[in-house]
């Protein structure tokens, strides 16, 4: 495929996923579908929630966002997943800590990371993931409704 083709092709998906309004046309937003006021933390855990989960038979859970790429590692993304994502998506003051990844070289982290970027921005584009912003703001930031 030649690369002016592609690029017009992305231009016109980025054409279907603008969104531009005041305040008050967010505010309506908001009232309609509750889930566009999320946080961040709560954006990432309806990701990985949404993938799909299968509960494994030693009692655990297995999120299968992780499944292409991340072998091996089901109890550790489930302590993750449940013991920071989940009570930061419901706003406790696990969200306010820092989360680092610590391990052994090639253990997975860069890995996780990159799915979590790219399982974002494909989350963003679909109606319960949609991110919006304000409209000249230099950090680009969410209209915050705390």
């Amino acid at each position: 495929m030649d690369f002016i083709k592609r690029l017009d092709e992305f231009r016109s998906l980025e054409k279907q996923y603008r969104w531009e309004g005041t305040f008050y046309d967010y505010l309506d937003l908001v009232k309609e579908n509750p889930t566009v006021a999320q946080l961040a933390h709560a954006r990432i855990y309806n990701m990985l929630y949404d993938a799909g989960v299968e509960e494994l038979e030693y009692g655990g859970k297995r999120y299968k966002f992780f499944n292409q790429e991340i072998f091996g590692l089901d109890r550790t993304l489930e302590k993750l997943v449940e013991e920071y994502f989940h009570p930061a998506a419901r706003r406790l003051d696990v969200r306010k800590r820092i989360l680092l990844l610590m391990g052994p070289v090639s253990g997975g982290k860069s890995t996780l990371v990159a799915m979590l970027k790219r399982g974002l921005e494909q989350y963003s584009k679909r109606d319960r993931g949609a991110v919006y912003a304000i409209k000249n703001c230099p950090m680009h930031e969410e209209p915050s409704i705390l």
